[in-house]
Formats: C-alpha cells, sequence, structure tokens
C-alpha cells in the first residue's frame, strides 16, 4: 500500500486520511477526500466510495458496544483514528462480555439515549423479539440499509448465504452481522498438537481417529514432556467442549453442512434434517470420547476447565494437544510450539469430513440500530466504510506506519514494537492487540477476510491448516437460520430443554457416569421433549433457505 497521508490538525473541511485510502487512489469531491479501492485492486468487500468528514456540522453517536477484557472502547486506538476520520464524536458506553445481553435488553426497554449497539452478538430470536416490539429498527425498511450502507448492502447481495443468515422470513433484517470469508477464517477449529512431544515419542500427525487415540497414549505412558515424571502430562484438552466437538464431528460424519447450527444437520438417506444427538453416529462419537476419558487421555477437568488452568498447563509444558480455531490464547511465547492436523482424521466407518467450517458469515447482531436513535442514517454510513476492502485493513491493522506495515508480496503485519509487548507480563496475541484493534472477542460489523486481517487465524500454523482442511469440508453449507416469532417462541422452550439435556448427559455419558447401555431410554426421553416439533420447524426453515437461494 502507498504511503498514507497525514495531517497535522483536523479541520471541518479536511478528513484525516487514515490506513486504506491510497495517496494516488484518492481524489477530492466537494471539498472532501473521497476513498477508493487498494491500489486499484478489485475489491474483495467493497469499493464504493466514502466521504469523509461524515458532516460538516458537530455530530455525536451513543454507543453501547461489548468490550475485550477490561479495555475500556474509547481507549482503543482504531476508534480514536476514526472519530478523526469521520469528525463524529463517539460517547462510548462499554460494556463486559458477560453483562452484555443484560445491558442491551436494558438500553432498549428503557429507551435510553443509545444510536448503536455494537459488538454486543445478539441472537437472531432476540433481534426478531427486539424488531417486532418496535425497539429496533428494519435496515430493510424504506431502503434504510440499500441507501446509507452501500458498500454493505452490495455484499449482501452479492453473498445470498450471508444475506440468508440475517434476513427473517418477513423480510426484514434487525442487524449487520460479522462474516467470515475466506478458508483462514471460516475453518473455525483446529486441532494443534506439541511439535517437542511428537518428536520425543516418535510419532507422526494422525489422520485417523484410531491414529489420535494412540498419539494420545503414547503422550500419557511415554513422559513426552521429558521432564522425569511420568505422570504429569495431559494428553488432550481444549479451553472448552465446543471446540473438540466441532473438530471430531466430521470424523463420524456429523455436522455435515457446516458449523451454524450443531443441533441439527442433514440424514443423507432421507434427505431430511435429523437431530444430531438422536444419531447413532453421535452414540459412536460418544464412545470414543468415553474411551479417551476413561483412559486418562482427555483432560478429566475439560468441563470444568478455567482461564488459570488452561495457562498452567502452556506455560509448563503439561498439554499434549489441543483444539481452538487459533493459537493466540496462548502465552505470546509459546505459540512456536505446535503443529497442526491438516488432513480432516477419518472415523470409524470411514467419514473423512472436517464439519468445523462456517458459511460465509460468523454471528449476528453486531451492530443494531436501537429505535431511539436520532439520526439512523448517520449511523449506518458510519458503519459501511467497514464494509469496503480499506475500511476493513483499518479497523483490523489501523494505519500504515504507525501500527502495521506493507510486505513487497502483498501483505499487511503488525509494527514489531506491537509484538515486543506481546512477550511482556505473559500477555496473549489477543490481549495486546485489543489496545489498538476492536476486533478481539468477535462480533465486529464488518468482513474478516485475508490479507486485511491478521488475527490468530493468519499465522503461518493455523493458516496452513485452515486452508488444507477446507478441501474437507462439506458439500453445502447451510446459514444460520433465522425463524418467524411463533417458531422462536416454540423453540425458546423446545430447544433450551433439548439442549440442557442433552449436554449433560452428553457429560455423563462421556464420564462414565451414565452407561451408554442407556440410549435408548435416552433417545426415548428426547421423544418426550418434543424433537420432532423442533424437527419440524428447522426443516421449515430449510426449505425457505433453498427458496431464498432460488429467488437469487
Amino acid at each position: 500500500m502507498k504511503k498514507t497521508i497525514k495531517a497535522a490538525a483536523f479541520l471541518l473541511a479536511v478528513c484525516v486520511l487514515l490506513s486504506g485510502c491510497a495517496k494516488d487512489d484518492a481524489h477530492t469531491h466537494n471539498g472532501v477526500i473521497v476513498t477508493t479501492s487498494l491500489e486499484g485492486k478489485p475489491a474483495l468487500v467493497g469499493d464504493i466510495p466514502c466521504a469523509f468528514p461524515l458532516s460538516t456540522q458537530p455530530q455525536t453517536l451513543n454507543i453501547l458496544a461489548s468490550g475485550y477484557e477490561d479495555i475500556d472502547h474509547k481507549d482503543v486506538y482504531v476508534w480514536k483514528k476514526y472519530q478523526e476520520m469521520t469528525g463524529v464524536d463517539v460517547n462510548w458506553t462499554t460494556v463486559k462480555r458477560s453483562e452484555r445481553a443484560e445491558a442491551v435488553a436494558a438500553a432498549l426497554m428503557n429507551r435510553q439515549s443509545i444510536d448503536l449497539i455494537l459488538r454486543c452478538k445478539i441472537s437472531s430470536s432476540r433481534l426478531t423479539q427486539y424488531g417486532e416490539s418496535g425497539l429496533i429498527l428494519d435496515l430493510a425498511k424504506d431502503g434504510l440499509l440499500e441507501k446509507n450502507a452501500p458498500n454493505c448492502w452490495a455484499y449482501l447481495q452479492a453473498h445470498p448465504e450471508t444475506l440468508a443468515s440475517i434476513t427473517n422470513p418477513d423480510g426484514a433484517i434487525y442487524a449487520l452481522p460479522q462474516v467470515n470469508a475466506g478458508a483462514e477464517l471460516r475453518v473455525s477449529r483446529k486441532i494443534f498438537i506439541n511439535k517437542a512431544w511428537l518428536e520425543n515419542v516418535h510419532m507422526e500427525v494422525p489422520k485417523t481417529t484410531e491414529e489420535f487415540y494412540q498419539l494420545l497414549k503414547a503422550f500419557k505412558e511415554q513422559d513426552a514432556n521429558g521432564n522425569g515424571d511420568p505422570n504429569d502430562e495431559v494428553p488432550f484438552s481444549s479451553q472448552d467442549w465446543a471446540s473438540i466437538q466441532e473438530a471430531f464431528f466430521g470424523a463420524y460424519g456429523l455436522g455435515n453442512r457446516g458449523a451454524h447450527n450443531l443441533i441439527v444437520d442433514l440424514d443423507e438417506q432421507t434427505g431430511r434434517v435429523r437431530l444430531i444427538a438422536a444419531s447413532d453416529a453421535y452414540k459412536a462419537y460418544l464412545a470414543y470420547f468415553r474411551r479417551l476419558y476413561a483412559e486418562g487421555l482427555l483432560d478429566n477437568y475439560i468441563f470444568t476447565m478455567t482461564t488459570e488452568q488452561w495457562y498452567n498447563y502452556a506455560q509448563k509444558d503439561l498439554l499434549g494437544a489441543f483444539v481452538n480455531t487459533n493459537l493466540a490464547t496462548l502465552p505470546a511465547d509459546r505459540m512456536d510450539d505446535w503443529v497442526a492436523v491438516e488432513e480432516a482424521l477419518e472415523g470409524p466407518e470411514g467419514d473423512k469430513l472436517w464439519s468445523a467450517i462456517r458459511a460465509n458469515f460468523h454471528s449476528t447482531g453486531a451492530a443494531v440500530i436501537p429505535a431511539a436513535c436520532k439520526d439512523p442514517a448517520l449511523a449506518l454510513r458510519w458503519l459501511d466504510y467497514f464494509w469496503t476492502d480499506e475500511g476493513t485493513l483499518f479497523y483490523h491493522m489501523g494505519v500504515e506506519g504507525e501500527t502495521f506495515t506493507s510486505n513487497a508480496d502483498g501483505a499487511y503485519d503488525y509494527m514489531p514494537y506491537i509484538y515486543e509487548e506481546m512477550k511482556t507480563g505473559n500477555q496473549s496475541f489477543d490481549d495486546v492487540v485489543a489496545r489498538y484493534s476492536p476486533y478481539p472477542g468477535g462480533g465486529n460489523p464488518t468482513v474478516e477476510i485475508a490479507p486485511y486481517f491478521m488475527g490468530g487465524e493468519m499465522a503461518p500454523v493455523p493458516a496452513q491448516a485452515a486452508r488444507a482442511l477446507f478441501a474437507y469440508g462439506p458439500a453445502e453449507y447451510w446459514p444460520s437460520f433465522t425463524f418467524t416469532a411463533a417458531e422462536n417462541e416454540t423453540l425458546g422452550t423446545i430447544q433450551t430443554d433439548i439442549e440442557k439435556y442433552c449436554t449433560a448427559m452428553r457429560i455423563e455419558f462421556i464420564t462414565g457416569t451414565r452407561p451408554l447401555s442407556d440410549w435408548d431410554a435416552y433417545k426415548a426421553q428426547l421423544d418426550g421433549l418434543k424433537a420432532s416439533e423442533l424437527l419440524s420447524i428447522y426443516q421449515a426453515a430449510v426449505d425457505r433457505y433453498y427458496a431464498l437461494n432460488a429467488a437469487h
């Protein structure tokens, strides 16, 4: 990228051109600088010109946003720069991730003076509830989104699976999503193996679930970390069970329509929706993990993992293999200790599927405009820049020469001083980057795509694994489905009860508290919880999705 224009002072009639606006690729129109695509390259996200400042008159947005750990949005480098660029002052209300649902509900129900709700990952069912209650705006109504966020609108029109994930059955759009595009960002889970341990036990990266079992067994029995204590190794763990589940579903033919609907997938024999947790393949999957747990190969603290315990494993070289999206949650000085599985593990029935892959979509509810917003058009124009190539680069990386550099091969990377900060105080990659970019923690109202995103997924090991695993993905990806208000009301009870029951039984089956010989009784209980009614609702959503695709 060419050198970024800098200004000594900000005037109402002049914008400070940041990050994506290349000097030779910008032009002036009516006294403002207008952005274009990066160095004339075809846009991966959007290239409809954005003019800054957004107004020649003083403007303010009150934004409620979920933060990363204890970092306040007003202190984040990118947001401070964007305030200069747009000429729009922002009054930030930063809430903890654990408190965002309550904060959003309170803001909407009490009609607080909030113009934009950002990064709060509001679920599609909540969005429908708030939208039909008149508490948030329908962005599709009267062309609100199309007129004021043309880059976002164009992207959605060009990606029907993304559009389907945010469009209600009645056509309403209540929020902008986060989109993860490209293999590096769409492959949501990878299996990482301790390189030194692998060498110490003289084994190779496994290609089947049985080979993975044998590797874990060697880790446990052969003092794999070489410290003289044969009993301190934790062969396999993760920060959460969901990561392990997604990484291993495909080896049993489960999750065969991608990562967005892991309560249901497609029954290949009937062509209808099936409940994953009631299938015979799921029983075999549980039996595999029961075997690992019983032999001490799966961490017996897997269902109660804490951040402190996880860091202890990594810092003291006690961990042999784990599943995560990337390596960014490890201490920075341990991130080079791992190799990734780059081939979908083959299961006992010959399944060789990597189902932990998203559609061209990540999550709902990244940006929502309350009905109390005093200027919805301004809020959307403020957001639309992040749906351009320049804007998503700026959002994730900041300003060239200040927070990132441009390499000869077209890649971008953070400045060396940012990496130096990671080496102090046992800080993770995300801990440090969150002070410069708002993206750590997710729920970002933009498109995350290479090369404009340099998060943990773009590090060499996870990026290479993602590109390799993508070849083993499902033949088709279902979006994150939306439902009618009536369907949401029914699902709110049925799906909650089924998921709660399945979670409890999964733990009992894996830990051995409940024998798998109780499988028939377990399935009968699912029938009693109205599993068939849940399936009929999901089948209707699938049918609507195919109808929408046909219309496009």
